[in-house]
């Protein structure tokens, strides 16, 4: 049996280093891949991100709105103090006040002087011209009309003569209540007030709004040979934006 009294044989490498075809066996040699690349995935983080921030922003924008705006409504309060100004029914009269029969119809004219007073120190009152008053008895109109267009300064108290004619169609049954009521000394009547007026701040007008008054009066009498004398008055108010 022969052995082999040489240098050792090498074991054999567990991989054999390729060049790349067309290439030097020194250079451009690399190890055979041993993974694949793993694929990516794009997640929609980055989007969401942008929507939260827009969101964000526009909420920051609106309360920042919000609160510049009152902030200016109460600097406005502070600075000018407004007051609801106020109205009443100082005077009734009654010019004519007539039946006939033959027309079925009741011809009226009332002369009613309302009070306005603007109790505010720095804001005037401009009148508009959409104004009307309406007596009625009992939800039966009596008589209307309207009035006058003005500018009411700081401070000041007005007394507007106001005369309210009316032709209206009746029955039997309102001629004898209103009878019997001026004969008992107790005529109840509404007086329905509409008023359009626009609030003057030095030398700005604001937006125009429009009151509305309510009084229920009650005179001892509605005959045109006596002087009707206001018994009791009582008021509603209310303002439209």
């Amino acid at each position: 049996m022969a052995y082999n009294t040489g240098n050792p044989v090498p074991p054999p490498p567990r991989y054999v280093m390729l060049a790349e075809q067309g290439g030097s066996e020194s250079m451009n040699l690399r190890p055979p891949p041993t993974s694949r690349n793993l694929p990516r995935y794009h997640t929609e983080k980055s989007k969401g991100n942008g929507c939260c921030k827009c969101f964000c922003w526009c909420f920051c924008f609106l309360f920042l709105l919000i609160l510049a705006i009152a902030a200016a409504l109460a600097y406005l309060f502070y600075i000018y103090k407004p007051q609801i100004p106020s109205y009443s029914v100082t005077n009734f009269s009654v010019g004519s006040f007539e039946f006939r029969p033959s027309e079925f119809t009741m011809h009226t004219k009332l002369f009613v002087s309302v009070r306005a007073e603007n109790p505010n120190e720095m804001i005037g009152i401009k009148y508009g011209e959409a104004s009307s008053v309406v007596v009625s008895y009992r939800n039966s109109t009596l008589s209307s009309g309207k009035l006058p267009n003005f500018y009411q300064g700081h401070k000041n108290v007005t007394v507007m003569q106001v005369t309210l004619e009316g032709v209206h169609p009746y029955g039997s049954g309102l001629q004898k209540a209103i009878e019997e009521s001026s004969d008992s000394g107790s005529v109840p009547l509404d007086v329905y007030v509409r008023v359009p007026f626009s609030l003057k701040l030095d030398t700005l007008d604001l937006r125009e709004v429009t009151v509305n008054v309510h009084c229920a009066l009650v005179v001892d009498s509605i005959s045109p040979k006596k002087k009707p004398n206001i018994k009791s008055a009582t008021y509603d108010v209310n303002v439209e934006f």
